[in-house]
């Protein structure tokens, strides 16, 4: 249960600074913001402060914040589509960049707490099941020792030993509590990686960090996350299984809860990552997100006229919502079928 608080607690902070960037980009551009909300549907509960209503509702797939004249026409000054192209493109683009910047922040923090891993080191961390390493036997923070009596001197040495032996049984000596004993595996080989593998994480090596080495920790693996989230999705788009990979806040929240399992460092990476992945993902072109809203805003400013009318905008957007949302109970039907049944 404390697993399972943990990421609700986090996934609901990713929305909320999200939803944070696009609501203080707005009141800085002096747009009137009518609404701030995490979730959609039935409110559970809410309040008023000045223009704006806070509000927490039942569903905890999203959020929303509405600003005065966001798909009409302009009013008044305070109207959303009264700023310059420039000033409602930066509130478009605040909330993904929020996700971003709070992936920063959050790497830093481990980069400060945990120190920078430097390398692997020879003993285990997360155990694969159905794997070699889970029939054997190992169990986190195992130290191994030997392979085939060859005494391991480095993590890198251990892992280049594993996978040139794919099919071939080794012989590992392991330390535990102080008491050596031995264990033999046999690599399966890993089709997609073309090595052999035991099914384990090894934990890494660290090196302490000072605060502003941390905060470039930080940016530089923010920076590799978005790497390779877009090394991923062109492999899955190429491969066509781009669709049926796809997973919705349960998976999300699974994989958060079973990852605060590992211990608290693992568990900020994954919440980084996947802060990471809702800002891309709002960036994408798509009617109602982030994205399809700014292509509207990039064509506008190319043309100096708007692609299309408010009215009709805003029908874009809506059926781009309304396909959304029937995705994404898709997607979460799957991913109860996946973790339940």
């Amino acid at each position: 249960m404390p697993n399972i608080l943990a990421a609700i607690a986090a996934f609901g902070a990713m929305i909320f600074f999200h939803e944070l960037g696009h609501f203080l980009m707005a009141k800085r551009a002096g747009v009137r913001v009518h609404a701030f909300a995490l979730g959609f549907g039935p409110q559970l509960m809410g309040w008023t402060r000045g223009e704006t209503t806070y509000s927490l509702n039942l569903l905890p797939f999203g959020g929303f914040v509405r600003m005065e004249g966001e798909d009409e026409s302009p009013t008044d000054e305070g109207s959303f589509r009264s700023k310059s192209v420039g000033a409602r493109i930066a509130i478009i683009v605040a909330g993904p960049l929020m996700n971003l910047v709070s992936a920063v922040f959050i790497l830093a923090l481990a980069a400060a707490v945990f120190g920078e891993p430097i390398g692997p080191s020879t003993r285990v961390g997360t155990i694969e099941p159905g794997w070699p390493a889970a029939a054997a036997g190992l169990q986190p923070g195992d130290e191994i020792v030997a392979i085939d009596g060859v005494p391991m001197q480095t993590g890198d040495q251990v892992i280049e030993t594993i996978h040139r032996s794919a099919n071939r049984p080794l012989v590992l000596t392991m330390r535990r509590g102080g008491r050596d004993f031995t264990v033999t595996v046999t690599p399966r080989l890993d089709a997609q990686r073309g090595v052999g593998r035991i099914g384990f994480q090894p934990l890494p090596l660290v090196a302490r960090v000072t605060p502003m080495e941390a905060i470039g920790v930080g940016v530089r693996r923010t920076g590799q996350y978005i790497v390779m989230l877009g090394v991923a999705v062109q492999g899955l788009v190429r491969e066509g299984r781009f669709l049926e990979s796809l997973g919705g806040p349960v998976a999300a929240g699974s994989m958060l809860a079973q990852t605060a399992q590992s211990g608290a460092q693992a568990f900020l990476y994954v919440a980084a990552f996947l802060s990471v992945m809702i800002g891309i993902f709002n960036l994408l072109p798509i009617p109602a997100l982030d994205g399809g809203r700014l292509a509207f805003l990039v064509a506008e400013a190319i043309r100096r006229r708007p692609l299309l009318d408010a009215r009709r905008e805003h029908l874009v957007h809506t059926v781009g919502f309304a396909l959304l949302l029937l995705l994404l109970f898709s997607v979460t039907v799957r991913d109860f079928r996946r973790l339940f049944l």
